[in-house]
């Protein structure tokens, strides 16, 4: 019992003595505490003042910049539509007045920006010199792109087609849908839409069948055939049908002795919107007119003649 007494004191005595520089300790954690939160209060004072300030300085300066970018958009669209109007009005070129509005339209925005910066306090001089050596650099990054407008340009000035011609190039055929400066959009024969970047085309060889596209028919014909008879069938077919055109003049005659028959060439011109329809429907009346005149159109033949060991033909 007196042991477990004297411990009892000796634990008493040192919570005594340690118990000062515990309260010392935890003063001290709660100072810094304090300390801390009392910063980050400080810190989120300033922050806001600095935003009030910001709004009561700044809000109708950037107000204003906000509704100068929304005019100038809706000033474009006003502008960029009257000017189509005046250039359809005096039969510009379709291709030509896209371009041209198209590039109205940016001005117009273009210059609705810059306002706007200079009512946000930015000055615009340093501002476009920035942009100068930035578009600089960033040329030699999209030097792709930037082809496809250059030919884009080349295009739509020299005029090799227009929107609404049908054309072939690239080995591609088709209906200029849409011209853009970056490319060229084809709608071909069977309704596949196909874009080409315009720096594919520059260079090209194209083909406009705008006005009349080129038809060539080849029909053979057997050897005992008489080539006139057969000459003079092809052509009441040919000028019997509306839709060929009448000039240039169609052309009709022999154009080869092969193995099983002799072909005879028909050339002609006709609409690229019935270029189909013609050739089918002249296929179809050249073959029943053979057919009610007794020509023949033969089938690839050959005649296999035999010969023995002893040099004698047998068949």
């Amino acid at each position: 019992m007196r042991s477990r007494s004297s411990i009892s004191k000796i634990i008493a005595a040192m919570a005594c003595l340690l118990m000062p520089s515990v309260m010392a300790n935890a003063q001290d954690a709660v100072a810094s505490a304090g300390t801390a939160l009392q910063d980050k209060i400080d810190t989120a004072k300033k922050l806001m003042d600095t935003l009030i300030e910001f709004c009561v300085k700044y809000s109708f300066q950037v107000l204003g910049g906000i509704i100068v970018i929304l005019l100038g958009f809706l000033a474009a669209r006003i502008i960029s539509r009257l000017f189509g109007e005046f250039l359809k009005s005096h039969n510009v070129d379709v291709t030509i007045s896209k371009f041209l509005v198209s590039i109205v339209k940016m001005l117009v925005i273009a210059f609705a920006f810059l306002i706007a910066l200079g009512s946000f306090g930015i000055t615009i001089a340093p501002f476009i010199a920035g942009l100068s050596v930035i578009g600089f650099g960033a040329s030699f990054a999209v030097q792709g792109p930037l082809s496809n407008y250059a030919a884009g340009i080349t295009l739509i000035f020299t005029k090799p087609f227009k929107v609404g011609d049908i054309v072939e190039v690239s080995s591609v055929a088709g209906t200029v849908m849409d011209m853009t400066l970056a490319r060229t959009e084809l709608r071909t024969i069977d309704g596949t839409t196909i874009y080409i970047p315009n720096k594919n085309i520059i260079g090209e060889v194209i083909h406009n069948f705008t006005e009349f596209k080129k038809l060539d028919l080849t029909i053979g014909v057997s050897y005992d055939t008489d080539m006139g008879k057969a000459i003079n069938i092809i052509k009441e077919v040919v000028r019997g049908d509306d839709r060929i055109a009448a000039q240039p003049e169609p052309k009709v005659g022999i154009s080869e002795f092969a193995d099983s028959s002799v072909n005879i060439y028909c050339r002609l011109w006709c609409k690229p919107g019935v270029y189909w329809d013609v050739m089918f429907d002249v296929n179809r009346k050249v073959f029943d007119a053979f057919a009610n005149n007794g020509i023949t159109i033969p089938f690839p033949q050959r005649d296999v003649h035999i010969i023995g060991g002893t040099g004698e033909k047998i068949a």
